[in-house]
Parts: C-alpha cells; sequence; structure tokens
C-alpha cells in the first residue's frame, strides 16, 4: 500500500513513477479520473463562492449604497426577516408594496442612487402577476408591429411571417371581478375539457377549498395559458408573466451594470470593486435567523455592519445551491473531461512514435501513464481558478476550470514525452558507444 500511495501521489513529478503506471492497472487511471472529477468541482464551487467577501469589502461605492438603503439612520429602510421573508416598514407599518425605485422614481434617486448604482427595493410577493401587452413583430426585417388581437386574425401561413412578444408594464395586474368574469367567459367559450377545468376551479372556491384570491389567479392561469402562446422566452418558472421579472427584462438584460435589487425572499446585485472587477450574484433569506436586519438602537457603525452582514449572508445562503448546480455542471462535463484525457493520451503517443521512441508499447500503456497526471491537474485547477477569481471576478468561473485542467494535463504529457524521448535515445546510444570502443 505503501508503494501505491508513493507511485499514485508522485506520479505527476516523477517521471519513473508515471512509467510504472504501465505495469499497474486501469483502475489508478479511472481513480485519477474521478478525483479530478471532484477537483474541478472544487474548483468551481470555491472560485464561485470564497472570493465574495474580500470583493464585497473592497467595493467602496457599493457598499455606501447599501448602507444607504438598510443601514443610514435617517433614510434606511427598516426590514426583519420573518419565516425567510423579508418584510419592510412603511408608515410605521410592514408593507408588501414596491418601497424604492431609483430608476423611475427622482426622489428614490436623489436619496439612495450614489455613485451611478440603482436601487429597487419591492417586496411584493414573487407570485404577483406583472400587466403586460402582448403584441407581435414581422420577422421579414422590417420589424412591423401588430396587436396580438390583430394576429389571431391572420391565416396559419401568414402567422408564420410574425414573432409574439410581451412588453411588462411595470405594474402588478390586478385581478378584478370584471376582469376575471371576462376571461371565464372566453373559457367557457372552449372546448369541454377546458369547462370542465373551470368548472372545478369554481367548485373548490365555493366548497372553500381554495380562497377568492386563489380562484381569480388559477382562472387567470388557466386563461393565459390557452389565449397566448409559450412564454419560455421571458419566464423560466412561471406559465405566467411575474411582476417580478419587470426588472430583468427592463433593465438587467438591457445591460445596467450597477444595481441593487431587493425583493421579499431573495436579492440580486452587481457591482464593481474599487479594483475594477464586476461581480454579479444573487443573495437568498430562506435559512437566515429572523429578526430586525438592524436594531432600532443601533449606532451608525453597528448599523453598517449589520447591513454589511445581511448582504454576506444571503450571498452565503446560495452555497447549498451552487454546491448541486456546480456538481452537475461537472457531470455533464464527465464527455468532454474524458476528451481532453484522451486528446493527450493521443497526443503524447503520437510525440513518442513520431521521434522513433518504442518504449510505451500501446496506446493502453499510454492512458494508464497520462490517467495518472489527472489528479493533480485537477487539483492546479482548482488552485488556479480560486486565485483568478479573486482577481477577475466570477463571470469566467465556468470556463477556467477545465482550461486550466487541460493545459496543466497537456503540459505534463508533453514534459512527459520529451523526458522519455530524451531517456530512450540516451538508452539506445550506449550499446552502440560500447561497441565503438571494442
Amino acid at each position: 500500500m505503501k508503494k501505491w500511495f508513493k507511485f499514485f501521489g508522485t506520479s505527476f513529478f516523477s517521471h519513473k513513477a508515471a512509467k510504472e503506471a504501465t505495469r499497474r492497472g486501469y483502475t489508478n487511471a479511472f481513480l485519477g479520473f474521478v478525483l479530478a472529477l471532484i477537483l474541478l468541482w472544487c474548483g468551481f464551487v470555491s472560485g464561485d463562492m470564497l472570493p465574495f467577501g474580500a470583493q464585497y469589502n473592497s467595493s467602496a461605492d457599493f457598499k455606501a449604497t447599501v448602507h444607504a438603503v438598510l443601514a443610514d439612520s435617517d433614510k434606511r429602510i427598516d426590514a426583519e426577516i420573518a419565516d425567510g421573508i423579508l418584510r419592510a416598514k412603511k408608515d410605521g407599518e410592514y408593507t408588501e408594496s414596491l418601497l424604492v425605485n431609483t430608476l423611475e422614481r427622482d426622489s428614490d434617486k436623489q436619496n439612495y442612487s450614489l455613485n451611478g448604482y440603482h436601487v429597487v427595493v419591492d417586496l411584493r410577493p414573487a407570485s404577483t402577476p406583472a400587466e403586460v401587452e402582448a403584441y407581435c413583430v414581422s420577422n421579414d426585417g422590417k420589424n412591423t408591429i401588430i396587436s396580438y388581437d390583430d394576429y389571431l386574425t391572420l391565416s396559419d401561413v401568414a402567422r408564420l411571417n410574425f414573432d409574439f412578444k410581451l412588453k411588462y408594464t411595470g405594474n402588478a395586474l390586478e385581478l378584478t371581478d370584471k376582469l376575471v368574469s371576462e376571461y371565464r367567459l372566453h373559457l367557457e367559450s372552449l372546448n369541454d375539457e377546458i369547462k370542465s377545468k373551470v368548472e372545478k376551479i369554481t367548485k373548490d372556491f365555493s366548497d372553500n377549498i381554495i380562497t377568492k384570491s386563489d380562484y381569480n389567479s388559477e382562472i387567470y392561469k388557466l386563461y393565459f395559458t390557452n389565449y397566448y402562446p409559450d412564454i419560455a422566452e421571458y419566464e423560466s418558472t412561471s406559465e405566467i408573466p411575474l411582476l417580478r421579472n419587470y426588472y430583468y427584462h427592463q433593465y438587467i438584460s438591457q445591460g445596467i451594470k450597477k444595481y441593487l435589487f431587493i425583493f421579499d425572499d431573495y436579492l440580486t446585485a452587481s457591482f464593481e470593486t474599487n479594483g475594477g472587477t464586476e461581480v454579479a450574484f444573487y443573495g437568498f433569506y430562506s435559512d437566515m435567523k429572523d429578526g430586525a436586519l438592524v436594531q432600532a438602537d443601533a449606532s451608525q457603525d453597528e448599523a453598517n455592519a449589520a447591513a454589511d452582514r445581511f448582504i454576506k449572508d444571503s450571498f452565503n445562503e446560495t452555497a447549498v445551491l451552487n454546491l448541486y448546480a456546480h456538481g452537475m455542471n461537472v457531470i455533464s462535463l464527465v464527455p468532454f473531461i474524458a476528451l481532453m484525457l484522451l486528446v493527450a493520451t493521443l497526443l503524447t503517443y503520437s510525440l513518442l512514435k513520431l521521434r522513433g521512441v518504442e518504449s510505451i508499447a500501446s496506446l493502453g500503456a499510454m492512458i494508464k501513464i497520462i490517467g495518472s497526471f489527472t489528479w493533480f491537474s485537477g487539483a492546479i485547477s482548482a488552485v488556479l481558478t480560486l486565485i483568478i477569481a479573486f482577481i477577475a471576478g466570477r463571470s469566467m468561473i465556468s470556463a477556467w476550470p477545465l482550461v486550466l485542467f487541460f493545459a496543466a494535463l497537456m503540459i505534463r504529457s508533453i514534459i512527459f514525452a520529451l523526458k522519455e524521448t530524451n531517456l530512450y535515445t540516451q538508452q539506445s546510444e550506449q550499446p552502440q558507444a560500447g561497441q565503438t570502443e571494442g
């Protein structure tokens, strides 16, 4: 066992240990590959999570914005966590409303838009439906716009010339009794299957199984999904447009770089460090401790520290999601990582054959050798990814671990080929030298 540990631990550094792989089984190459996957996963996760605290601390402008919104004794939003939901006070009462919007309100901009940062504090529930305008745009290059109602009057062939679009107005959709009645009348004009769904929703409401609000929401959802096309282009988690995503479609997707958007169950932000590194992130509150973000009697320094802690803690709450997401990412990349191993093997074997080196008898022997390099290549990748993440931010974290792993594996493989060529040449010349002397 001691000899195996020496072989497995030093093969990346020792040419002699690496060649020993040819006398061992493929299990070592497989084990090295599995360890490489684990180390790559560590690289993804550590590069994504660990630099955040240092980057936040070195972003003076963003911290000043956070302090203005959550810590300033004169204008802060007094907020608390309650069962994973952020609640805030307005006029002394906790409310579910839009509290701050520096993008559209001049008064908010004067109070909270510091050094070019945009702030939104919108604590309306995540399920709040959005008011939208549906229209269609021609795909012939002329960008002709028609209403969705006009689109429905076109023939099936003519409809192929238009693409469906939604515009979020920024307002919550108010599901009034009149509006819900109109939706229901439309649904009842459709097929029997839809009618039976309407009857089921109505019965659940009359039997007090669902509330009036739930009834309105279910009728609207059924209407929307049967009247409009699929909206996966706009919503990834809902079949109806949600107010929450207005900010994404209207601002984030349009390229704003400095912002802090705080919602009732999560926050999202993008800031720039003092050194110019751009950092975009999410934060959750689901497992955060209940209580006020800033105590009423806190000094300004204590309030600032509490606001900073809230941002960092909310980001740390994404750890489990990141662990899972990066794990799934590494699993999906297994074929590509295996291809990298195969490319390194073929290249090294070809280099040796081109130089007339016969000491490595087969591709199988070569893959055992290159396989012994994989786990430490993964370790190099993880360490360098973390270092780069501190300097370059999180935006390239999806690419760096793989690039660095492949680079380390290829460099070590080429070094092996050069070293083996050298040794083979020396050994081949020794008998010839002996014959000449004789």
